[in-house]
């Protein structure tokens, strides 16, 4: 047999082989829940049913299946990250831009971008039914709250181009974009009158670490994310009540509101957002000591520890605590687009730890959440968010009836009808400061706000 001949041969039998063994591998392997990296829940083998065969819809579950179960999947993913730290930033799925490559002498990263000069005007600082899924009094204006805590001194800034590690701390970088902002409100403004007078809609941005904890020159500009959120305030309709967690936020700064080896805030942090929500919808927020305290493992490496592999994030983990709702709840998931299953889940699981620490307090990212509480005051809220409402999703069970929590990267039916239909007194809208231009949020939040 000619050599050229032979090495062809030897190629096709690799191939058939590698293929066999991935093919047998998906059969015995187990199939994983969750992925540690992604922070989300992975699909499962789909139901199969005629319907879907004939729309082509089955293949589509099939392949999104084989493509979370592939053996090895978490190790590949590992790989291409330290693969990655060669040239390439990295997108997460609520459009963080991080670069992997420290600031060292040679790097051959791109520079980073100038910041644009901000305009002159002050900043406004199981299987299941699928379900059917008055406006409130102006509340008062909140006092002013004390002199904020100062920062702690500045200890050795390790960076990257777009990631910095501050005080064993590791925070993004953030630049504005004032068109998007504006973009962004119009949307909010666009839903609002989607939803008619009967539902009271509210905007809560969330700010990240690095507003509150860098150095002065980490956050000005276009860099100042409580400017940013002005410029979306200022562009919002009137009726729109906005949410300033900002303060709330910044004047504990000196407590653990922020984790330091990940991009979200802490269950401590997002009840100061709670409270801040509860000033602009006419609420009185339940204080700490009223609700149940729970502390899980100091062992959690989130997500900025997994993209970076920095030293520095791996010897100081972080502690997850949260604070249990004073009410008694039935919690339904559906994590599909389709919504043709769901489970009952648990708010504040203890059960989660480890890596997926963050998945406690209401689970990960899914299409639907439906609470209902024991609470019979006629009030229900929806909250379209992104991951940052998982922590605050346990609070509102402590004042609304219903509450319906929505990702758009995964819901895809009508909002508004979804209002209409289950008489949803009230809608939050709550993004952090990077969601308000991933367009991968956006888009699915253009399709289901119509």
């Amino acid at each position: 047999m000619p050599t050229r001949q032979k090495n062809q041969t030897i190629l096709i039998v690799s191939f058939l082989v590698t293929l066999l063994v991935i093919g047998v591998l998906h059969l015995i392997l187990p199939e994983q829940d969750i992925s540690e990296d992604e922070g989300r829940r992975l699909s499962r083998f789909p139901e199969l049913s005629y319907a879907d065969a004939l729309t082509g819809e089955q293949a589509v579950k099939i392949e999104k299946w084989y493509s979370d179960q592939f053996p090895f999947r978490e190790s590949f993913i590992s790989s291409g990250k330290t693969w990655r730290k060669l040239a390439y930033p990295n997108l997460n799925a609520d459009g963080m831009a991080i670069y992997l490559i420290p600031d060292e002498e040679g790097s051959n990263l791109p520079e980073e971008p100038e910041p644009t000069e901000p305009p002159a005007t002050d900043p406004v600082p199981s299987q299941s039914d699928d379900p059917d899924v008055t406006e409130t009094e102006n509340p008062t204006e909140p006092t002013s709250p004390p002199t904020p805590p100062p920062l702690a001194p500045d200890e050795e800034v390790i960076s990257t181009k777009l990631l910095l590690i501050i005080n064993k701390r590791a925070m993004e970088r953030y630049y504005g974009n004032e068109d998007k902002l504006k973009a962004y409100a119009e949307r909010l403004n666009a839903f609002d009158q989607k939803l008619g007078e009967g539902t009271q809609l509210y905007s809560l941005i969330a700010p990240t670490a690095i507003e509150l904890f860098a150095p002065d020159e980490h956050h000005a500009g276009y860099s100042s994310q409580i400017m940013c959120i002005g410029i979306v305030n200022d562009a919002l309709d009137a009726n729109i009540r906005t949410v300033n967690a900002y303060d709330q936020l910044l004047f504990h700064r000196d407590q653990y509101i922020y984790y330091r080896t990940d991009h979200h805030w802490t269950g401590l942090g997002a009840y100061y957002a709670y409270v801040a929500f509860c000033e602009s919808a006419g609420l009185d927020p339940l204080p700490l000591e009223a609700m149940e305290h729970y502390e899980l493992e100091g062992t959690y490496l989130g997500s900025l520890y997994r993209v970076s592999k920095d030293e520095v994030l791996k010897n100081n983990p972080d502690t997850t605590e949260g604070w249990r709702p004073n009410a008694e709840y039935t919690a339904t998931a559906w994590d599909s687009s389709e919504m043709t299953s769901s489970y009952k889940i648990r708010l504040n699981d203890e059960r989660i730890k480890g890596g997926n620490s963050y998945l406690n307090f209401s689970g990960g990212d899914r299409a639907l959440l439906k609470i209902e509480t024991n609470h019979k005051n006629g009030r229900k809220i929806l909250l379209v968010k992104d991951s940052f409402g998982n922590a605050f999703v346990p609070y509102l069970a402590n004042h609304f009836e219903e509450i319906y929590v929505v990702d758009p990267r995964y819901y895809v039916r009508s909002l508004p009808t979804l209002v209409k239909d289950n008489g949803i007194t009230d809608a939050l809208v709550l993004n952090y400061m990077f969601g308000t231009s991933n367009q991968t949020w956006l888009t699915g939040f253009d399709q289901i706000a119509k």
